[in-house]
């Protein structure tokens, strides 16, 4: 979940979590150290403390708490089920807490219990501020799961009135949680590189503001994503298609990073005007266009 999410909120970077059999799951923000799951699939390496890495164990962590509230909903898990702790409890006269609640707190717990530990093992080579940092944003990613989700209520009474309502909290979909991390990942936080002192912003006149649970910080600026660095993993936008029309991200001139693009001509053939024909087929035309497609040089 984390990666095809992280795919689809930076497909049009320059930095776009790409994955193939020669780079690791997310590139050069993955290339020291590993963490690997029970059964040998490689889950994250460490990372070099840039923003693209607090995105990556937000993501990571805030998956994890999504999938396993979602299984606990779903029955299918003996440890936990639906949230009761609302159960019984009413927040106005006109409505009172019941269905099935997902519980998130479990989830949280469970996320924590799971990958703090695997994060504590593969920081210990960057430091303790490496560490505090991949913690604090594995943080940020499960309060970003509990700061999505929403209430749904169900009416009851008599033909169709709303005489009393059922209300219990569900979880967002996880795009919702991914959009909210990408939020937080344009506003991240560069913080101080000092091991024996408490996460403190790098800017002088912000250090005495506080560092909200909710936000991502790092240490280390972003790499070069615009040329390949096959030793650090990076694969670069030579070659990535882009919208010559777009003034975003995904336009030819900032993805390609001023150094032009290729123009070509693509033919499309699709079936069109289809028709039932008695009895019984369907006859279709076949329809050609011609598209240009822009790809970086």
């Amino acid at each position: 979940m984390g990666i095809a999410e992280c795919q689809t909120q930076f497909k049009h970077e320059r930095w776009n979590c790409s994955t193939t059999k020669q780079q690791s799951v997310f590139g050069y923000e993955l290339t020291s150290g590993e963490g690997v799951l029970a059964n040998g699939v490689a889950l994250f390496r460490a990372a070099a403390g840039t923003k693209e890495t607090a995105f990556i164990y937000a993501v990571m962590a805030a998956g994890l708490v999504h999938a396993v509230t979602r299984s606990c909903s779903a029955g299918n898990m003996t440890e936990c089920s639906c949230d009761t702790s609302l159960q019984g409890g009413s927040a106005a006269e006109a409505w009172h807490w019941g269905g099935c609640s997902d519980d998130v707190k479990y989830g949280t717990w469970f996320s924590r219990r799971f990958i703090d530990n695997s994060v504590r093992n593969i920081s210990a080579r960057g430091g303790d501020a490496l560490l505090t940092m991949n913690q604090h944003n594995s943080e940020a990613g499960r309060q970003a799961v509990a700061k999505t989700m929403s209430t749904d209520c169900r009416c009851h009474g008599v033909s169709g009135s709303c005489a009393v309502k059922t209300c219990w909290r569900t979880l967002a979909p996880f795009e919702r949680v991914g959009s909210f991390l990408k939020q937080r990942y344009e506003g991240s936080v560069q913080v101080l590189d000092r091991s024996k002192r408490k996460v403190r912003r790098k800017e002088k006149d912000q250090r005495r503001v506080p560092i909200a649970r909710d936000e991502l910080i790092f240490l280390n600026k972003s790499p070069n994503y615009c040329l390949e660095d096959r030793r650090a993993g990076v694969a670069g936008t030579r070659g990535r298609r882009c919208n010559r029309a777009s003034a975003g991200p995904d336009g030819c001139n900032l993805l390609c990073c001023g150094r032009g693009y290729n123009t070509h001509v693509v033919r499309h053939v699709e079936r069109c005007e289809c028709k039932f024909v008695w009895c019984c087929y369907v006859r279709c035309r076949r329809c050609e266009s011609m598209n240009d497609m822009y790809t970086c040089k």
